[in-house]
């Protein structure tokens, strides 16, 4: 009762909020869509005055109207569109394409209330802290915004500072979200096959995660001793005595645009070895180490002076959203870009399926067809002509098709190939990036035969046998006694419901107990008439007494199912 009265006053509070985003939705044109009306109703807005109030916006595509809606509806549905950019098996190449253009469009803050916000996390003042701290912010976006600072010793820093209150501004959309979610699965049948719960919880742990600062923090840490010695990538020092949940302070690099040509050439930076520099980077981070960079875009990357090779050193920001594989997922990852690069259908079928969440098809011969397709239509140019986003997007259209789910972190890598590739075809347009892959994936493939791999696994295998055969005739001998008893107790589970059986009995229980209630109600009703009828004594107000006592039992159980059927949602 408690919680029911949390979450009624929660609503309530919550009102404005949900106004507000249905308001943008009606204005961008997707009331249809989430049958918005019918919502509007529950919610006692009926009376709201919801208009598109530019007749124009209505003519544009609707993935452009979705990115706007997102941009206008702030921070959280900003963030929400930029993570779903990433899960290509929920939007298609349209609505991909408009929310890679999602952009935090939110104003800064003041430089008084960043300095404040310091302080309170790191227990010292800004002037205690730093010799200098530039009050207008080099940059702001939804979650933060960073401001340049030189610390006592003269290293120049820059100061990560999350928006003031924008943690329980995220959790209350948050919440609204997942309400949206849970109705979008229940009134509208086309987009429930999606899972939209399972997606926004999913997204909420993202968000969650990258609101602390110190997961940001580790990432660039792991990320820079993965890179140590390689001179071509600069990762950025941490300074964790001046870093915490909502502050995170980094050694200040600043260089040159990764994607202007002209500069980088005016600087003696040769676009072409850069171009191969950068490809082979993050080959390296998905099949070398597993831990990848997730959103190599040009604004989280800058070029250095330095490299003797003549193209630079390349920068990164930003280790708030990283991806991860594991060996055997490398593994098959390496086994696709192999396959791609063999233009081996099989090998590509192989390597999805076991990158899949269930690792199973329905129909792997319509599977091995349609990738064959694929081939034919992809994979007939020369290699240095294939344009691996452009097969990986179309593949991922396949995985639609077929609705073969991948694990969320593929499409993580799927989008960073990609903007790696981007980014690498304008310094270089004839750049050959499948085959700068080819032998990373190749390596990862072949060190799983070699000797040192074979022995240590065999290591690992009869390690687990020795385990196995010490436990294996007690447990064996356990089972056989409790088998010959009758006392095995087989659990069973159902597709309707993770508890097993457990809900349905209950509501077998209730369907029983109010059958029961309602029939003894009617006898005793039904006898408590005949017995007023009969006149039998003793009788007080010249009606019979035992019938007078059954006729109001007969009605307080009619009143009681009556309440508990209404309580519990009516007939």
């Amino acid at each position: 009762m408690i919680n029911r009265l949390r979450s009624t006053v929660e609503f309530a509070a919550q009102l404005p909020r949900y106004n507000e985003i249905i308001r943008v939705l009606f204005k961008y044109g997707f009331a249809d869509l989430l049958k918005l009306v019918a919502l509007q109703r529950v919610m006692g807005l009926e009376n709201a005055e919801l208009q598109t109030h530019e007749s124009g916006l209505l003519s544009k595509p609707p993935e452009e109207r979705l990115r706007l809606a997102l941009e206008e509806l702030g921070p959280t549905f900003i963030k929400f569109g930029q993570i779903m950019s990433s899960r290509r098996d929920l939007v298609n190449s349209e609505y991909y394409t408009e929310l890679c253009k999602l952009q935090d469009s939110v104003p800064t803050f003041p430089g008084k209330v960043a300095k404040k916000i310091f302080a309170e996390q790191i227990g010292v003042t800004v002037n205690r802290a730093f010799s200098e701290f530039d009050e207008i912010p080099l940059a702001g976006a939804s979650i933060a915004q960073v401001h340049r600072a030189t610390t006592k010793e003269g290293a120049v820093v820059a100061v990560k500072v999350q928006r003031p209150e924008i943690q329980p501004v995220i959790e209350r959309d948050l919440s609204i979200i997942l309400d949206f979610a849970k109705f979008v699965e229940k009134h509208v049948p086309d987009l429930a096959s999606l899972n939209p719960v399972a997606v926004v919880q999913e997204f909420s742990d993202t968000l969650t995660e990258e609101l602390d600062f110190t997961n940001e923090a580790a990432n660039a840490e792991r990320f820079a001793q993965e890179f140590e010695g390689v001179d071509e990538i600069k990762v950025p020092v941490v300074l964790r005595e001046f870093s915490s949940k909502k502050i995170l302070t980094m050694e200040f690099i600043s260089g040159y645009p990764v994607n202007q040509v002209n500069v980088l050439k005016k600087h003696r930076i040769d676009p072409v070895i850069l171009s191969e520099s950068i490809s082979e980077l993050i080959y390296k981070q998905i099949f070398v180490h597993g831990f990848f960079h997730a959103d190599p875009h040009p604004g989280n990357m800058t070029v250095l002076e330095g490299d003797v090779s003549g193209g630079g050193v390349l920068g990164l920001y930003d280790f708030g959203m990283m991806g991860e594989f594991s060996l055997s997922f490398r593994s098959s990852v390496a086994h696709l870009i192999a396959g791609l690069a063999e233009k081996d259908s099989r090998q590509v079928m192989s390597a999805l399926i076991d990158m899949s969440e269930d690792g199973t098809l329905v129909d792997s011969d319509k599977m091995l067809r349609d990738v064959e397709g694929f081939s034919n239509k992809h994979l007939t140019k020369p290699l240095a002509q294939i344009n691996l986003s452009e097969v990986l997007n179309s593949l991922l259209e396949l995985l639609r098709s077929q609705r073969l789910r991948m694990k969320g972190n593929f499409y993580l890598g799927v989008k960073a190939l990609s903007q790696v590739e981007a980014i690498g075809r304008d310094l270089n347009p004839e750049l050959n990036f499948v085959l700068l892959g080819k032998p990373y994936a190749e390596k990862l493939i072949a060190s799983k035969y070699q000797p040192e791999h074979l022995v240590a696994l065999l290591k690992k295998l009869s390690a687990a046998s020795i385990d196995f055969l010490e436990v294996f005739p007690t447990d064996f001998l356990l089972l056989w006694n409790r088998l010959r008893r009758g006392q095995i107790n087989i659990p069973l589970q159902h597709k309707i419901d993770p508890e097993g059986f457990e809900p349905l009995r209950i509501t077998l229980d209730s369907i029983a107990n109010r059958l029961a209630n309602a029939i003894l109600s009617a006898s005793v009703l039904v006898c408590s008439s005949i017995l007023i009828l009969s006149g039998l004594p003793p009788k007080a107000w010249n009606i019979p007494v035992i019938g007078l006592i059954g006729l109001f039992l007969g009605g307080y159980m009619c009143l009681r199912l009556m309440l508990s059927i209404w309580k519990h949602g009516g007939l």
